[in-house]
């Protein structure tokens, strides 16, 4: 018996190059084969953050983020635009630092970032950022989950908010790193005082949580954290793999889940470098899946040895996502962490102003 269920998902040229024209993949990346995408400028995109992966071009998040949202938008983003508005936060942030003295603290770059997102400033013209409850998953318009929307409006989600602030962490030189929970993403950085302790701030509700909350409230298993599939603090590169994997999600959604060649390239890239990457390799499953179904609909149906072979590669990726201690929890619940996360942080004995409190003590 063969099982046809799909995983759901939760996904060197020059900056001219990038934003003027698209490039084939070249056919020693396919084994010789010329193969044919959708999209020349998710072409190009990949063949970018492949190369930062590689080692044959610097390593940006800014630049991977940038790539994942021009592709989408079929080269209607401007880098340049896109570097210009980043800078100008950055200088805000920079002088930010040097008036507050917080130079001499560790973690004194982390606290003007938390500052410029929660705190009406002339760095972020007096409007704080804060979520954004309509659509919040980009179901209807998957350009609500980009960084570049997050900039113009101001409001964002648990996807948007996290990789901006990365984005302006790697710009001012701030320890931060992009963590993940089921449907979620957050920032960590080192605690002032204690290296061995982490910070998890919640962009979402401008607050710290608890590491026990994040575990209780998203379901988080001790062999996931365990795998560093969740709670994990992503290296860069790292989080260039998961954009990796989140370029192939926009391009599923913008071609109408086209599983081609591309999503393979992106899935396998993807998991080179950040193999418990659970977005690529349910990824891969379903192209797997697609596979035996679209050979089952050529020969009739019939569970011959080829089906068989593929049917096995499903189960084997399948049976690895669940070793990795993978889990997800329902739109209902996540709903209810995102709409009432600060009634739920109060139910709990936890002041969503504690995080700024706790930032503050090091200005004491």
């Amino acid at each position: 018996m063969t099982s046809i269920l799909l995983f759901s998902l939760a996904l060197a040229v020059s900056v001219m190059q990038a934003q003027t024209a698209g490039r084939d993949i070249p056919p020693e990346i396919t084994d010789g084969v010329q193969i044919e995408t959708h999209s020349r400028f998710y072409n190009t995109a990949y063949l970018e953050m492949a190369d930062m992966l590689d080692g044959k071009q610097e390593l940006s998040i800014k630049r991977a983020v940038f790539l994942h949202e021009w592709a989408y938008l079929d080269g209607e983003l401007d880098y340049d635009e896109f570097c210009s508005q980043i800078e100008e936060v950055v200088t805000y942030l920079k002088a930010f630092i040097a008036v507050n003295n917080l130079e001499q603290y560790k973690t004194g770059t982390n606290f003007a970032l938390f500052d410029y997102f929660s705190q009406p400033s002339s760095g972020n013209g007096g409007k704080p950022f804060s979520y954004d409850f309509e659509d919040f998953g980009g179901t209807d318009d998957y350009t609500k989950l980009f960084v570049s929307k997050v900039m113009r409006t101001h409001t964002g989600q648990c996807r948007s908010l996290p990789m901006y602030y990365k984005i302006l962490a790697e710009a001012i030189g701030a320890e931060a790193y992009i963590a993940l929970a089921p449907q979620h993403y957050f920032i960590r950085h080192p605690d002032e005082t204690d290296p061995a302790k982490w910070v998890n701030v919640e962009l979402t509700s401008q607050s710290i949580s608890r590491e026990i909350w994040l575990i209780e409230q998203f379901g988080i298993s001790d062999t996931a954290i365990r795998n560093k599939v969740y709670m994990y603090p992503l290296s860069d590169k790292e989080t260039v793999a998961l954009l990796m994997s989140e370029l192939s999600s926009g391009y599923l959604r913008k071609y109408e889940y086209a599983y081609d060649d591309l999503m393979w390239l992106c899935a396998t890239k993807s998991l080179e470098y950040y193999p418990q990457n659970i977005t690529a390799l349910t990824l891969k499953a379903n192209i797997i899946n697609i596979d035996l179904m679209t050979y089952l609909a050529s020969n009739g149906n019939v569970m011959d040895d080829h089906a068989r072979m593929i049917d096995k590669q499903w189960y084997s990726i399948r049976d690895k996502i669940f070793a990795l201690g993978w889990s997800e929890i329902d739109d209902a619940t996540y709903e209810r962490l995102t709409q009432g996360v600060e009634e739920v942080m109060e139910k709990h004995g936890l002041d969503p102003a504690d995080g700024r409190k706790q930032l503050n003590e090091m200005r004491k």
